[in-house]
């Protein structure tokens, strides 16, 4: 009851906030979803309480797409970003609302100088004439979240000051709570949209906006990237002032660069587009193949080209990781795209959804086969691997596979970069570049070392599920023992009486114990191994390599002998 009350007074305390956004998108013709969820109800917004801000009427035009952009646009700088951010789930939104969501990359209005200087000072705890030789009150760009100032410090270095918009967090907290409550109430009362789960969605946004306003973790990612790319000279990453950075400003290094969706600006100034656009592509590859690290939003906004066809990435809040296993799979991924193998894309994709099984495995196969047969079958040239993936959402969906969050910030990124790269280059053969670093990380899955310590793994499970079991029997026996667990047997006597149960149980105890030889056989080749005991054949110890032979040899014989018998 408690809660029920502090809920409605959080609901009543920002009735103005639920007026203002419930009136925005009235006005720009979504005014029958609020009617369909009886939420104008809910809040006193009857048809006949139209005051200010509700109008009587929608007054904007265009498609629904444009006019939802438009209306987050208004909204303020928390939808800018669930737009953003929402631009990156394919698997929510269509294609017309996906491009329009795109736009929401430009501008937005900067706020004054004079309050990024104070908000500079406040947080660095000095006057900006002590921290700063020069300091600009234009800003450079302004988003959402931020906007960024150019300065030159003390020691004549050029710098750009990301400095946060002020007040933001409690604003982000007051519509957060107040997109909760909404995906909460749609949740409940529409049903076509509960199976989206938009309270879950809500949450995944609002965690990933709260990394975004914390600028420490930003510099943290900056330098992360920055150490994996050490030795490339085709990329620069701005160097962090850390003792000029907190919480809410960030101080990095300047770049004076060309926009890169410019060719023929690019050209001008000496720039070569169809190198940028190689070398682009190469990276994006290097960052989800090589390093399992990738920018998650590297719109033309946050690039730049430095002298030299050099690229420089700008805002690292949004930034994506990928696991071994993962990195694998989109690995599997592309090859089975590129080589029109749809029993290899119908593997991966199970293995990077969230259930990792479909309904109808069989009809996958078959929807994924007819999908390859519509999309795949062009020329290498002109396989759009962007467009691909994005039509391969759609064929999931169907079959209600949830992808793993990763999974749609890679597309993202994979599809932004192709699209630079063809406004670059129009004849660059995206998927082509990356088919090798993807065939690399299959072959590094088949490597040595990698199958040893696999191996390795699995032994230690083994070994670990051998310690657990006795002591798992030991207390299923004392609850059978004391009647705390009862299984119900239903026993039928065949006219053979005990003799078929007594082989069944012969056979099972056989198998048991073929299993525990041959895990400890490939236990011990695996310590002789690592622990290298002499003697060495080709720096391999051979009582390991002789080991593992007797342990192929078991392996072999309960093989034949299962296949014999028609199963286990």
């Amino acid at each position: 009851m408690i809660k029920e009350i502090n809920t409605a007074i959080g609901v009543y305390s920002k009735l103005p906030r639920y007026r203002e956004i419930l009136g925005i998108l009235y006005r720009y013709g979504f005014g029958d979803m609020l009617k369909l969820i009886r939420l104008q109800k809910s809040l006193n917004l009857d048809d006949d309480d139209t005051t200010d801000p509700v109008p009587t009427a929608p007054t904007a035009e265009g498609s629904p797409a444009v006019r939802f952009r438009q209306a987050l646009e208004e909204l303020g700088p928390t939808f800018i970003k669930f737009g953003q951010i929402l631009s990156s789930r394919r698997d929510l939104i269509d294609e017309t609302l996906f491009i329009e969501l795109h736009k929401l990359q430009a501008t937005v209005p900067p706020f004054d100088g004079q309050e990024a200087i104070r908000i500079i000072e406040s947080e660095l705890g000095r006057p900006i004439e002590e921290l700063f030789r020069e300091f600009d009150e234009t800003p450079l760009a302004s988003a959402s979240l931020a906007q960024v100032h150019r300065a030159v410090a003390r020691g004549g270095d050029v710098l750009a000051i990301k400095v946060q918009r002020p007040g933001i967090a409690k604003v982000i907290e007051g519509d957060v709570e107040i997109l909760l409550y909404l995906a909460t109430f749609l949740e409940n009362h529409v049903e076509s949209l509960a199976a989206i789960n938009p309270v879950g969605v809500v949450k995944e946004f609002t965690k990933t906006l709260l990394k975004e306003q914390d600028f420490t973790i930003e510099a943290h990612n900056l330098e992360h990237f920055a150490k994996n790319f050490s030795t490339n000279r085709t990329i620069r990453i701005p160097r962090i002032y850390r003792e000029l950075s907190t919480e809410k400003v960030l101080t990095m290094e300047y770049f004076r660069g060309y926009p890169v969706d410019m060719p023929e600006n690019l050209r001008k100034h000496g720039l070569d587009p169809v190198k940028i656009a190689n070398r682009m592509s190469k990276l994006i590859f290097q960052q989800i193949f090589q390093h399992g690290y990738f920018h998650g939003d590297p719109h033309p906004g946050n690039l730049t080209i430095l002298n030299g066809n050099i690229i420089a990435f700008y805002d690292y809040g949004m930034m994506g990781r990928l696991t071994p296993a993962f990195q694998e799979n989109i690995a599997s991924m592309i090859m089975g795209l590129s080589q029109k193998d749809h029993n290899l894309v119908t593997r991966s994709i199970l293995g990077m959804s969230i259930e990792g099984v479909a309904e109808d495995t069989d009809k996958l196969e078959r929807d994924v086969e007819s999908f390859a047969g519509e999309h795949l079958d062009v020329p290498m040239k002109e396989l759009k691997l962007g467009f691909v993936l994005n039509r391969l959402l759609e064929v999931l969906m169907n079959h209600k596979l949830r992808m793993k969050p990763e999974f749609y910030l890679g597309v993202k990124a994979l599809t932004q970069v192709e699209a630079i790269g063809q406004v670059l280059d129009p004849d660059l053969n995206f998927n082509h570049i990356g088919e090798p670093y993807a065939r690399e990380v299959m072959e590094r899955k088949w490597s040595l070392p990698v199958i040893m310590r696999s191996l390795m793994d699995t032994l230690g499970m083994t070994i670990d599920a051998i310690k657990i079991m006795p002591r798992e029997m030991q207390d299923i026996y004392q609850r059978l023992k004391s009647g705390k667990m009862n299984i119900p047997v239903d026993i039928k006597i065949s006219p053979e009486g005990f003799e078929p149960l007594r082989k069944t149980l012969n056979h099972i105890a056989n198998r048991i114990s073929q299993a525990l030889v041959l895990s400890s056989l490939l236990v011990l080749s695996g310590l002789l191994f690592v622990a290298r005991v002499p003697p060495l054949w080709h720096g391999i110890p051979v009582f390991a390599l002789v080991a593992v032979g007797i342990a192929f040899l078991s392996w072999l014989r309960h093989w034949i002998t299962i296949r014999r018998r028609g199963g286990l």
